[in-house]
């Protein structure tokens, strides 16, 4: 029986693989084989043949692909936001990898089957998730973090041949041998760490505590050095971070993400810090790593900065708005504010930066956007696996497609999260500039 989650949830980005934000996560691990009893063998004759216990696995093993690749098709089929597939024939897409199953396939090769199916499906956003990647994923949303490695929130941008930090832990390895946001990463261990044929080596980066890591680095506008980090646990939270602008009465914050059932707290918490330390001029939200997540969590932080109806999810059949009632801190409904968007901004992370920026609350500086706001529904299927299928997609008031065109910033930076650092960030300045600007008679 399929469990569809009542609650609906963007994926943190994209395609699942390339361009998804992630904290040094493993190479999807084989699940454990449906345990089964070994048959009696019966009494060798000639008509008789034996029946090993390896053969009962394995046919036990093709019954449950069977039963869950039937589970994932028939959802896509029901709920899929495009009835069309996008052009995709859906019928013929079930005979070609039924008959895949069929032959035979091990743990892994079934969960990247299923993958490269939901794949075929063109929206770069939907995505199949193993058992193991399923609870890496729950740590992620709980917001609690506890794995051997050495401190870092990266992406693979897509079309390039390199990591990127987007974030470093404060007090991490990372951060002790000099690792900053916007570094990239070369190779790990001496393997590239994006192979000819698209392959990545990030788990690489995972080891046990003490063990050493050795890494090929660039800062933008360096040339690349080596260094050595030594894993450690890490216990930890994503942060959010905070500060006042040099010289200014701005306030800067780090969104960095909506998948953590934490974020609009720890938003909330870093905003009245910021204004305890003296009144605000303005503010700049900086989403250039956000690739989306949790509905609660873009609804509650968008409270803190705007009301009303916002917008509307569409599915096949029924449309809901979103409507967002106000929960402001200070004059946060009020305080003039800048959104920064990039290519790594995607999900809810756009449509957080199009509702205040059409909404009249904010204006946006950076490099537009890639468009994919389609919302996911939770398929939990009966190996334990996962699925996140886009059913809706979000429509703006002013019947804007952001899906084709992105989110447009007003003051249009083309310059990506990897090709700077927090010392020439042009799309940051822009931002002030606009801040400072006298207002029009």
């Amino acid at each position: 029986v399929l469990a569809l989650a009542a609650l609906m949830l963007l994926v943190a980005c994209g395609d699942g693989e390339k361009g998804t934000p992630k904290l040094e996560t493993t190479s999807p691990l084989p699940a454990t084989p449906v345990p089964v009893s070994p048959l009696p063998t019966p009494a060798p004759t000639t008509t008789v043949p034996v029946v090993t216990a390896t053969q009962v696995v394995v046919d036990e093993r093709t019954a449950l692909q069977l039963r869950v690749f039937t589970q994932l098709w028939e959802t896509v089929r029901d709920t899929y936001v495009y009835p069309d597939f996008s052009g995709l024939d859906w019928d013929e897409v079930r005979r070609r990898y039924s008959a895949r199953i069929e032959v035979g396939l091990g743990d892994e090769a079934f969960y990247d089957a299923m993958q490269e199916m939901i794949d075929e499906l063109g929206d770069e956003h939907s995505g199949f998730y193993s058992p193991q990647e399923v609870a890496e994923e729950e740590e992620q949303l709980s917001g609690q973090l506890d794995y051997e490695g050495i401190g870092i929130y990266v992406t693979v941008p897509k079309d390039k041949a390199f990591a990127v930090l987007l974030q470093v832990f404060p007090d991490s390895p990372a951060e002790r041998v000099g690792l900053r946001p916007h570094d990239r990463i070369l190779q790990v261990d001496g393997i590239a760490v994006v192979d000819t044929d698209g392959a990545e080596n990030l788990d690489l980066l995972q080891g046990a505590v003490d063990s050493q890591v050795r890494l090929l680095v660039q800062t933008p506008g360096r040339d690349p050095r080596e260094l050595a980090v030594t894993r450690e646990q890490i216990r930890a939270q994503l942060p959010v971070q905070t500060r006042r602008l040099s010289g200014t009465n701005v306030g800067y914050l780090l969104l960095p993400t909506f998948w953590d059932q934490t974020i609009t707290e720890r938003v909330r918490q870093a905003l009245e810090s910021l204004m305890a330390e003296g009144e605000l001029d303005g503010l700049v939200l900086d989403l250039r790593t956000n690739g989306g997540g949790l509905l609660t969590e873009l609804e509650g932080t968008l409270a803190i900065f705007a009301e009303g109806e916002l917008g509307i999810f569409a599915s096949r059949d029924v449309e809901r708005p979103l409507i967002v009632k106000a929960d402001p801190i200070g004059r946060s409904l009020e305080l003039p504010m800048v959104v920064l968007v990039g290519r790594e901004t995607e999900s809810f992370g756009e449509v957080f930066a199009g509702v205040l920026q059409e909404n009249g609350r904010a204006q946006v500086v950076g490099r537009t956007t890639r468009g994919n706001v389609e919302t996911l529904w939770q398929v939990d299927l009966e190996d334990g696996s996962r699925a996140w299928i886009a059913s809706e997609t979000f429509r703006p008031p002013s019947g804007a497609d952001w899906e084709e065109i992105g989110i447009i910033p007003d003051v249009e930076i083309p310059v990506d999260w990897d090709e700077f650092t927090g010392d020439n960030d042009e799309q940051l300045r822009a931002a002030l500039e606009l801040l400072f600007q006298a207002p029009e008679e």
